[in-house]
């Protein structure tokens, strides 16, 4: 009697044990999906392992003609393949979210960094910010600013008394050796004796082109092709990157504002990229540079 319990038992336990767990599983895994949110493509491929248990167990219990379980599993395999290029095509589209987004993000950074590079030399010309996008893009491809060229190093040496003639028109002692602004008047000064010695020394400061000096550098190009920016364009700058300019960064600016009793120009751009936080979701990504309310110029991205 108790061999045939034992043998009964074993027999039911090769007939469902795994038509059980594959319920099992299947039941659980439909839960978590649930209880964590899960996508839809997750808790139907939970649906289809409990199915794939169900049937497996009315199968054993001799309740389901092997025709039906067949054609229902042929069903729920073309089912499952659709699943399966559900779930491939979400994940691809989520991993270009997530590039397009961070190039959007990259790109406005270097944006705005371009933008404030200009506008701190508008104010050092200036004494104010520009206050719009077309004053700021018509200095950006016209305006100068100032550059100390440098050549020459001041020779080791003191002057003599026929410099120091010219240089003073005195008889000051002349025991230590000279300075830099006595290096550069001397190479001004071409009837000296020792004119040839000072002709290649400059300290000059002369009015560049800002787009020359800056954004048609060689280096300045390579880095913006090495991160796959387009190329710079005065014109694009106003507009908040990947919103096919549609879409202007907000530009405020004041002439004076008073901190602790210093006065001075305050500055605050921000914009929000054409992207959320989290993928689905509604907050978008806010940036900004600058702080109306101080004399502050950096960037958000810069606190992080």
């Amino acid at each position: 009697m108790k061999i045939n319990m034992i043998n009964t038992l074993s027999l039911y336990l090769k007939k469902y044990f795994v038509p059980f767990v594959f319920t099992a599983v299947g039941l659980t895994i439909l839960i978590l999906g649930f209880a964590n949110n899960q996508s839809g493509i997750f808790k139907f491929s939970a649906v289809l392992m409990l199915g794939a248990g169900a049937i497996s167990i009315l199968y054993s219990a001799g309740n389901l003609k092997p025709l039906y379980v067949y054609l229902i599993g042929g069903i729920m395999g073309i089912v499952a393949l659709i699943s399966i290029y559900m779930s491939y095509d979400s994940v691809a589209t989520s991993q270009q979210f997530t590039k397009d987004k961070s190039f959007c993000m990259e790109l406005s950074k270097q944006n705005l960094s371009d933008i404030s590079f200009i506008q701190k030399a508008y104010k050092e010309q200036n004494g104010v910010y520009a206050g719009t996008w077309k004053e700021l893009v018509d200095y950006t491809n016209k305006g100068t600013s100032p550059q100390v060229i440098s050549e020459g190093v001041v020779p080791n040496e003191r002057i003599t008394v026929e410099e120091r003639d010219y240089l003073y028109g005195d008889d000051r002692p002349i025991d230590n050796n000279m300075t830099e602004t006595e290096a550069y008047r001397l190479s001004k000064w071409t009837e000296g004796p020792r004119y040839a010695r000072f002709a290649g020394f400059k300290r000059d400061t002369v009015q560049v082109s800002i787009m020359q000096s800056k954004f048609l550098t060689r280096s300045y190009a390579e880095n913006r092709i090495k991160l796959g920016f387009p190329v710079f364009n005065a014109e694009d700058l106003p507009y908040i990157p990947s919103t096919k300019k549609k879409q202007k960064w907000n530009l405020e600016v004041k002439d004076s504002i008073n901190v602790n009793g210093i006065a001075g120009p305050s500055i605050y751009i921000s914009g929000k990229i054409p992207f959320p936080e989290i993928e689905g979701g509604n907050k978008m990504i806010e940036m900004s540079l600058g702080n109306i309310k101080t004399f502050e110029h950096t960037g958000s991205w810069e606190d992080e």
